[in-house]
């Protein structure tokens, strides 16, 4: 990957040790914890997960902003002075307009620098879900020698086959974060109900099921990997979770004992998607057959 460079931004979820692998730059992201502003990077050295997640569980305030143009323009010129393109690969323009703001920048500053390419492609993914198929880019392009146009292909494509189910304790977050509407968040509240939600084919959070209670939602998500995950492809699956550690573990082994994966990695969804989600979230992320556009 000599003449290109992979750029994502934080709410990926990129492990520092994935990072460090594949020589992917990640673009930090704003997020509040009452009136306190804070930026997250992957390593999270501003504010620990767990300092963030005791203070929206006892009740403050949390919320995030997105990248601006300025922000993207001055982390891919410093690439471009390198003499590299650039492939951006982040969060879906269907949760934020932080993907514009690449847009934005790259379009400047193609006419600064013609001679190099920048390429933004606009995911439907989110979250761990971004950072599944982006490292797997990454560790094609590295051990196959891909070419630019290769990867970018290789997202643009394969992006549509990765199945993202995931359970939140309540939707009151999402709804406070204008994911879905406030009917949603309500009905999702009453009753012990444990939402399920999943992602269109345009990146925008859909509730795909409510189900009465926690144990019922994290079988639903096994359920999800024995009905339309390939066999064949599924050696890494993904389990995100916010603040969640004990049902991410319990989800590993449940995937690992059925044989639905040859690795499992759990991966901890930071501040700027805990803002909207919630503590308490936890995901499922694979390589699927029949990509559900609800």
């Amino acid at each position: 990957m000599a003449g290109y460079c992979l750029v994502s931004d934080v709410t990926a979820e990129i492990s520092p040790q994935n990072i460090e692998k594949y020589g992917i730059r990640v673009v930090p992201m704003t997020f509040f914890l009452g009136e306190k502003e804070y930026r997250q990077y992957p390593d999270n050295h501003e504010l620990s997960m767990k300092e963030f997640y005791e203070g929206q569980v006892a009740g403050l305030e949390t919320k995030s902003s997105q990248i601006t143009p300025a922000e993207f323009s001055e982390e891919f010129e410093n690439i471009l002075k390198e003499g590299k393109d650039i492939i951006y690969y982040g969060l879906s323009s269907g949760l934020s307009g932080t993907f514009n703001s690449s847009v934005i920048a790259a379009e400047e500053l193609a006419e600064k620098y013609p001679e190099r390419r920048i390429k933004c492609v606009n995911p439907i993914c989110c979250s761990v879900g971004e950072g599944y198929i982006f490292v797997m880019a990454a560790k094609k392009a590295a051990e196959e020698n891909l070419d630019f146009d290769a990867v970018v292909k290789f997202l643009e494509e394969a992006q549509y086959r990765v199945c993202h189910w995931f359970m939140v304790d309540n939707l009151d977050q999402l709804r406070k974060g204008g994911r879905i509407s406030a009917v949603s968040a309500i009905v999702g509240s009453a009753l012990n109900i444990c939402p399920i939600i999943t992602t269109n084919r345009e990146g925008e959070l859909r509730v795909a099921a409510k189900l009465r209670g926690k144990k019922k939602a994290m079988s639903y998500l096994i359920e999800k990997i024995e009905e339309d995950g390939v066999r064949a492809e599924n050696d890494l699956v993904m389990v995100g979770h916010a603040n969640n550690m004990e049902a991410a573990e319990k989800l590993k082994s449940e995937i690992l004992e059925k044989g639905l994966a040859k690795t499992v990695e759990i991966a901890d969804i930071g501040p700027v998607i805990g803002s909207h989600v919630g503590s308490g979230m936890c995901a499922v992320l694979f390589m699927g057959e029949n990509f559900k556009d609800i």
